[in-house]
């Protein structure tokens, strides 16, 4: 009785993360935090992984997508935190998502970057394997090419170095008149978060309502910075082990954004999802995160 009355005692002082593992789609909200990242600006995130007192080797931070937030790696959460076992795994709200800081500006790589390196130095984070998505992949790559010293290794999921013309031209076509007060279940928000396989639609469906919840002026700002850059200059500057992975049903980045990203990047590993879509770590997370995992350990 007394030993096992210890062995509950002992366990009720561990992290939260250590016990539990990454939350479940209800308990997201609970499991996030923030950290200072500037004078009145705050970045969310949420621990996925080990506890950061018991953490062995290098640190992941995972950077989600435009109008995502930390909730878009909670499929692909317990694997990954189940093969990458003893790491650190922190899902991170760019600025102006989630529950991270959204200021009247800035919201290009440069800035989302800057918000990222914050996030880790406030975590204690000095340098992390870095997995993006879409905009959270071009964040990285900045990232990596400007301060090569903070990634170890990198992760681009269905990334780009420059926006393609057709979905740029819908975007624009779409956000500039978005109302101030989305509604998750218009048309143009169903068309943003859709994917060519099934999703789990708990998830979905509070995935497109935080989606909703993103201030205008940061779907516009992120739009405006996107639309102007291409960072196929600084690939070279690059000094990380690069993964690209793709789905080949990709509606926004389509094989000439692959095409871009081997001419940046030749010496790439290159994984490539027949029939996946923008979002095939929602689609297939398990697959993913076995992949990614292998790569981040190699």
């Amino acid at each position: 009785m007394r030993l096992a009355f210890a062995a509950l005692a002992a366990a009720a002082t561990l992290p939260l993360a250590a016990l539990a593992g990454p939350p479940d789609q209800a308990g997201w909200d609970a499991a996030r935090k923030t950290i200072s990242v500037g004078p009145e600006l705050v970045a969310g995130y949420v621990e996925l992984g080990a506890a950061p007192d018991e953490a062995e080797g290098v640190p992941v931070v995972l950077i989600h997508g435009y109008t995502d937030n930390s909730r878009s790696w909670s499929l692909m959460a317990p694997t990954l935190a189940e093969t990458l076992p003893g790491r650190r795994i922190v899902a991170i709200d760019l600025r102006g998502h989630g529950i991270s800081s959204a200021p009247d500006c800035c919201y290009g790589p440069a800035d989302l970057a800057h918000h990222v390196t914050k996030a880790m130095d406030g975590l204690e984070i000095g340098q992390a394997d870095l997995v993006g998505h879409s905009l959270g992949s071009i964040t990285g790559a900045y990232l990596a090419a400007t301060e090569p010293e903070r990634v170890n290794r990198l992760v681009l999921i269905s990334s780009t170095t420059r926006m393609p013309a057709e979905p740029t031209q819908w975007l624009w076509d779409n956000v500039p008149g978005l109302p101030g007060k989305i509604d998750p279940d218009s048309q143009f928000m169903r068309d943003w978060f859709s994917n060519p396989n099934p999703v789990p639609a708990e998830f979905l469906d509070r995935e497109r309502a935080e989606g909703a919840k993103v201030p205008h002026h940061v779907w516009l700002g992120v739009l405006q910075s996107l639309s102007a850059t291409d960072w196929t200059l600084l690939a070279p500057r690059i000094e990380a082990p690069v993964a690209v992975l793709w789905g080949d049903q990709d509606p926004l980045f389509g094989q000439e954004t692959q095409d871009w990203l081997q001419d940046a990047l030749p010496d790439a590993t290159r994984l490539t999802y027949e029939g996946a879509g923008h979002n095939m770590f929602w689609e297939q997370p398990d697959k993913l995160a076995a992949d990614i995992a292998a790569f981040l350990q190699q």
